[in-house]
């Protein structure tokens, strides 16, 4: 394993820092925006969802297509796919729902509505920087991927839960491709930041 971490520390690590996020946001919104305009019908809820199943689907078809035709992009999927090996299926699927959830919740429910589009996707962005500048890719790749994700929670049959469907869709579907393409970590791709 490659990852400094094992992958069991790496979840529960995950579950306590999203987990968090997401109560964290959620007290936010109750605290800070009219509750009443997240209140939506179930059936709309799922089919926003859906809407962003399809829209996430397309997204990470598109994020493989630029692992192919651009080097930083490709660096980039090398050091995921490290961190997250040995992940179990179960895991991967649990961390990209929880993950979409509170990074939603926090960027287009609490923030995007109080800071804006551009504000907020701009902060999603600097949420995704590692300090390591040869994946100094992620947080431009999440810039745009924010601006995306904050139109299409603007979208009124998406709404909020399209968004988080569109973000769960790339997280899952990417986090499945890349625990079962992990490079060794002789691939020349030094752990030192």
């Amino acid at each position: 394993m490659s990852n400094s971490q094992g992958p069991r520390q790496l979840f529960r690590g995950a579950l306590i820092f999203h987990g968090s996020m997401g109560i964290i946001s959620i007290i936010g919104i109750v605290m800070i925006q009219d509750i009443s305009d997240f209140v939506r019908p179930a059936r709309e809820v799922v089919g926003g969802f859906a809407i962003g199943i399809g829209f996430g689907s397309c997204a990470a078809a598109l994020s493989l297509l630029l692992s192919k035709v651009w080097r930083r992009a490709r660096i980039l999927e090398t050091r995921l796919a490290q961190i997250f090996e040995g992940l179990t299926v179960g895991e991967v699927f649990v961390l990209a729902l929880l993950s979409s959830v509170a990074e939603e919740l926090l960027f287009r429910g609490l923030l995007q509505p109080v800071i804006g589009l551009w504000l907020a996707s701009a902060l999603f962005g600097l949420a995704h920087w590692t300090g390591d500048r040869r994946l100094s890719c992620w947080p431009l790749i999440s810039l745009i991927a924010g601006l995306a994700l904050g139109k299409l929670s603007l979208w009124e049959p998406a709404g909020l839960s399209g968004a988080i469907g569109a973000h769960f869709a790339v997280n899952w579907i990417g986090l499945a491709r890349l625990r079962r393409s992990a490079t060794p970590p002789s691939d020349g791709f030094s752990e030192a930041p």
